[in-house]
């Protein structure tokens, strides 16, 4: 689900002086079906996540508080809502450590006013902070000249962190007391596009890796819809289209007017069943103890089946798309 953008109330060494040069933190989700970040102003950024290489020489890409036009290096990308219309790559379908370095240049946004900017810290969510991925990371600590929407800037990283993704998320909840008890093990289900994953955390707030459960995103909910609609079409379904068509809640198929509504509804129940069934042989030796599991992510609403046949112990955050950015600021 993509969301628009999202005030709320940074911290306050999140956000400088409109006359500083500085920014103390700058946080950045380039996840698989959306791109987040929190911009100088203290506001959540979302955009789609696709990004598309164009030759400036017979093609013109205007950019918008909708799409980022980024020059740099030689090359010219275009991230967000035009690049999608452009046919452009959809970040899920790619390496999304590898695609942070170009995708990044969304964030790095001087405070108004400012051609330049130097932030101390980047924060930058992964699937793993341990992989051995994060040496793309590395490649964004420095200084960086680019064009961004036509504004000439100069940015310079000092530090770049990667963030095992639903930490924030799981940080965020326990601050703000959203989980009912400390005393047992709790979890977060991160239903995403190309990919989810389900982590435990124990009552101190470690992450415990072996339970560590990689299940399929809503591409491959797109991808069973499409295995059951297919003869009723002229041709294949494009599967970006029926996410699309989830997303709006229409449950059609661009302007084509097809509504796959009932396939959607037996496709979903077949894989929320699968993911269930999944966490509940990983977790076999935690479930006497286990105290609940968070669902975040753009698709966190399809989940809610789950929620109610466990009885509220799924349970859906209240803003699940953005609740991992927010939680970022501090991390």
């Amino acid at each position: 689900m993509i969301a628009t953008s999202k005030a709320f109330a940074a911290s306050p060494e999140s956000v400088q002086a409109k006359n500083s040069l500085i920014r103390p933190i700058v946080v950045f989700d380039g996840g698989n079906r959306t791109i987040q970040w929190i911009d100088p102003y203290g506001t959540v950024q979302v955009l789609p996540a696709f990004i598309k290489q164009i030759d400036p020489s017979w093609e013109e890409v205007e950019g918008s508080d909708r799409s980022l036009v980024i020059e740099h290096e030689g090359e010219t990308f275009v991230i967000g809502h035009a690049a999608k219309d452009l046919n452009g790559t959809p970040v899920f379908q790619q390496n999304k450590t590898e695609l942070a370095q170009k995708l990044v240049f969304a964030a790095l946004e001087p405070n108004p006013g400012q051609p330049a900017v130097r932030i101390e810290r980047m924060i930058i969510a992964l699937p793993s902070s341990k992989s051995d991925d994060t040496a793309f990371l590395k490649a964004i600590e420095g200084t960086h000249e680019f064009t961004r929407n036509s504004q000439r800037v100069i940015a310079h990283v000092r530090k770049v962190e990667p963030i095992d993704e639903t930490r924030a998320a799981y940080t965020y909840a326990t601050q703000q007391g959203l989980f009912r008890s400390g005393k047992n093990p709790n979890g977060v289900l991160d239903l995403g596009g190309g990919t989810s994953i389900a982590r435990l955390y124990s009552t101190d707030g470690t992450l415990i890796r072996e339970a560590d459960v990689i299940l399929p995103g809503t591409y491959d909910l797109a991808r069973r819809i499409a295995a059951r609609i297919t003869r009723d079409l002229p041709n294949s379904p494009d599967l970006s289209l029926i996410m699309d068509g989830i997303e709006s809640g229409r449950y059609e198929i661009g302007t084509t007017g097809y509504c796959f509504q009932p396939a959607f509804d037996n496709a979903r129940d077949a894989w929320l069943m699968e993911i269930r069934a999944a966490i509940k042989t990983r977790w076999a030796q935690w479930l006497s103890t286990l105290g609940e599991v968070l669902v975040i992510g753009g698709s966190a609403p399809l989940a809610m089946p789950l929620s109610e046949a466990t009885g509220g112990r799924f349970k859906i955050a209240s803003h699940p798309q953005t609740i991992s950015i927010i939680g970022m600021l501090g991390a």
